[in-house]
Order: C-alpha cells, then structure tokens, then sequence
C-alpha cells in the first residue's frame, strides 16, 4: 500500500511538473507580452522593466490550470498598480489580452496575446531585466515596486480606451517592428553603453 501511494504521489508530481514553463520559455513569453504592454500603454523605460518583472513573475509561477487566476495573478494586477499610472492601469484593465493573458486549452497554458500581434515582431529593444532577471521578486512577502518612482509614460503613445480594438494592427506595413533577435541584441547593446547624463 505504500508503495502504491507514493508511486501515486510521483505521478501526480511528473504530471504537474509537465506543465511547468522552463526559465526561458517563461523569459520569452514575458518578453513578448511586455512589448506589447509597452507598445499599446506607452510606457516609460522604468515602468518597461518593471513591467517585465512582474510578467516573468507571474509566468514563472504558473504550473497547473488553477495557478492562471490564483494569487500570482492577483499578485500581478497589484504589482502593475504601483507601476503603472492610473490612466494605464485603467487602459490595461480593458483590454483581456494584457488583463488575463494567459488561458488554458487542450491541457496546456495559451498567451491570448498572440490572437493579436504576429509571433515574431517586436516594437521595443529587450529590457535590462530579459538578461539579468532571474524571477526573483516573488518570493518577498513585501512589493519591491511600492514606493518607486518610475519615469514619466512616453507621452508619443499615450494610452487611448478604445485603441486596442482599433482596425490598425500592430506588424502591418506601416508599423515599425523587429524581430526577437533584433530586439534583444539591441538590449544587449543598450546594457553595454554607459548611462546618458
């Protein structure tokens, strides 16, 4: 009988550990998605990495169904309030592809984003935090964002409501766009310049 329980008990660990994103999937989906936050909300390069933060957090913490809407979720939309301003957070809120992001299908997570935005096209060179940011501020009981000051939104994109239902898709001809590559040796090379003064 014990060897029945626990061979009971590994099987249900492999199968919930199937589901688990590893490191760099998680890294990739949150960098995507936080372009696109970035693209639609206008944020300022602060918030950019902030915002990232708080998104790889949320994936990295997302192992079976109930985890989609469960306290990291919570935890996210909390997070986002202090770094967002109150129009962007208000903007973010309406839009269901950056308010819930993720879904679940066919047993496997699915990022709505991508219903959307083409797979392969970036608008913002990679954040600080896509190569140095590990997922680490999950695990504090306390918000490693309240209390900070993030730089004005870029006031060239100002969230508008109603613009994330707009006609004009972002990829098409017109819009500027890069390819993850591109994004992130851009980061790359923004990280090795000194800071402007």
């Amino acid at each position: 009988m014990k060897r029945f329980i626990l061979t009971m008990v590994a099987v249900l660990t492999l199968g919930a550990a199937a589901n688990a994103m590893s490191y760099k999937t998680a890294r990739d989906q949150a960098f995507f998605l936080t372009d696109k936050m970035a693209y639609e909300l206008g944020l300022s390069d602060d918030q950019y990495n902030a915002v990232f933060e708080i998104n790889m957090d949320y994936i990295m913490c997302l192992d079976v169904y109930d985890d989609i809407f469960g306290t990291f979720w919570t935890r996210r939309n909390n997070e986002l309030r202090f770094v967002l301003s109150p129009v962007q957070y208000q903007y973010y809120m309406q839009l269901e592809y950056f308010y819930r992001p993720v879904s679940w299908q066919n047993k496997k997570f699915v990022f709505s984003i991508y219903n959307r935005y083409s797979k392969n096209t970036y608008y913002r060179a990679a954040p600080p935090g896509y190569q140095v940011y590990k997922g680490s501020n999950r695990y504090f009981d306390h918000s490693a964002y309240n209390g900070r000051t993030f730089g004005a939104p870029n006031s060239k994109s100002q969230p508008k409501p109603g613009m994330g239902g707009s006609k004009s898709q972002p990829g098409s001809k017109s819009q500027p766009g890069m390819t993850k590559k591109q994004a992130v040796n851009q980061g790359k090379l923004r990280m090795s310049q000194p800071p402007r003064r």
